[in-house]
């Protein structure tokens, strides 16, 4: 990579670029922004390599991705990289508007959906070590199940035809603390639903689902979620700026995090915790930008699974009528630039969140914002970016996202 010169069009109209200097200068100098210069190179655990990169192409990267988030008035975290290498990481913004407090690149966020693919892994986990099988049914390890036609396959499919919990939850929860994953399934035990269509015909996208494989790890394993996931992921991975956030602990909770909020009118209004917060494994995780690439690096590296678990999880869900839908285990799916790309949006009370691993070219985007504002352009234009030199090169038209992935409720 030598030569940059940005065609018109791929970076969402870069006619922005002199403009932005102004707001750049003023940003750094205020505090806005959090540079990435100031903060210790992760280390991931790999052979050393010539850097791909030089530094005026490190430039380019820092100074257009910089103006491009600033014109858009980012608020939060954001980290792309290639090749193993850090292009860019920067914080902007603020993750407590009450009391001016900055983001920085170890603030942890509300993932959101970008939870369930830990989530998957963690079931992956279990059946990796014979605990359970993928295509057991839900009602082999958890008996009350009240289906006995739905396989753990289904669940981490989105093909189980599940309706929402939260209905459940708003309509007949009544008590002061926030249902857990077993007040969940004692929910739909005392007020049965039918499914929405027989398991495996249809995708679905559930956090009811996901909220019973959180269930179904404490079960099998005999361990709170959360424990679970921090001493199987989070630990090996030395993942320290990450945790499962429990509302009905609130003094265990640390408040050295990104809150929800709100734009009204000039300012931010913060988002409380809700009742459908005390279910875990559709959301509820919460980590900071380098964490989440700590994760990607040991995905990558075949690290918590052996490969062939990971490309299972990456591979499309087949229906029972042989049609494939763009979804793995815990993991949505997509192709560009000939790459398989594996991905999750989130959306949850204020948060909006992004994380896309594009396979065949070890390159990974990490989005994360707090303030309720829509980022599926902003998910377009970086991808762009990071793939500049080969649009060029194939006269490829971009790729676009579908802003249906991130308009679902918890992501």
């Amino acid at each position: 990579m030598t030569t940059w010169q940005v065609r018109p069009g791929y970076l969402g109209n870069m006619s922005f670029l002199v403009a932005a200097i102004g707001l750049l200068s003023l940003a750094v100098h205020s505090g806005y922004m959090e540079d990435y210069r100031h903060h210790e190179p992760i280390s991931h655990e790999e052979p050393s390599h010539v850097a791909r990169y030089s530094d005026d192409d490190l430039h380019f990267y820092q100074d257009t991705i910089t103006q491009l988030l600033l014109r858009h008035r980012f608020n939060g975290n954001v980290l792309l990289a290639r090749d193993g290498e850090i292009l860019f990481s920067r914080s902007f913004g603020f993750a407590d508007f009450r009391n001016n407090t900055p983001l920085k690149p170890e603030t942890p966020f509300q993932l959101a959906s970008v939870s369930k693919p830990f989530t998957a892994a963690a079931v992956l986990i279990l059946h990796h070590e014979n605990l359970l099988d993928i295509d057991d049914t839900v009602d082999k390890h958890i008996p009350e199940f009240p289906w006995d036609n739905i396989t753990i396959r289904h669940l981490l499919s989105h093909t189980s035809g599940l309706q929402n919990y939260m209905w459940l939850v708003e309509r007949y929860w009544q008590e002061a603390k926030k249902p857990d994953n077993e007040d969940m399934l004692q929910l739909f035990i005392d007020h049965p639903r039918h499914l929405d269509f027989w398991p495996g015909t249809r995708f679905a996208y559930s956090n009811t689902g996901y909220g019973f494989l959180g269930l179904l790890i404490e079960r099998v394993s005999g361990q709170a979620y959360a424990d679970f996931i921090h001493e199987r992921i989070f630990e090996p991975l030395e993942m320290e700026q990450s945790f499962v956030y429990n509302p009905n602990k609130p003094a265990a909770m640390t408040d050295d995090r990104a809150f929800g909020f709100r734009p009204w009118r000039h300012t931010h209004l913060v988002i409380p915790d809700v009742r459908h917060d005390g279910v875990m494994g559709d959301k509820g995780i919460h980590a900071s930008i380098h964490d989440l690439y700590k994760w990607d690096r040991a995905i990558t590296n075949g690290k918590i699974l052996p490969e062939e678990l990971w490309n299972k999880a990456f591979n499309h869900t087949t229906l029972r009528n042989g049609r494939q839908v763009r979804y793995g285990m815990g993991w949505r799916l997509q192709n560009f630039m000939d790459s398989h790309v594996v991905h999750h949006p989130g959306r949850w009370n204020g948060f909006r969140t992004s994380m896309k691993r594009f396979v065949d070219h070890d390159a990974t985007l990490i989005l994360l914002n707090n303030t309720n504002r829509n980022i599926t352009h902003l998910v377009q234009s970086l991808q762009n970016i990071l793939f500049l030199e080969e649009i060029k090169a194939e006269d490829e038209e971009p790729l676009e996202e579908d802003p249906r992935e991130y308009r679902i409720l918890g992501g």
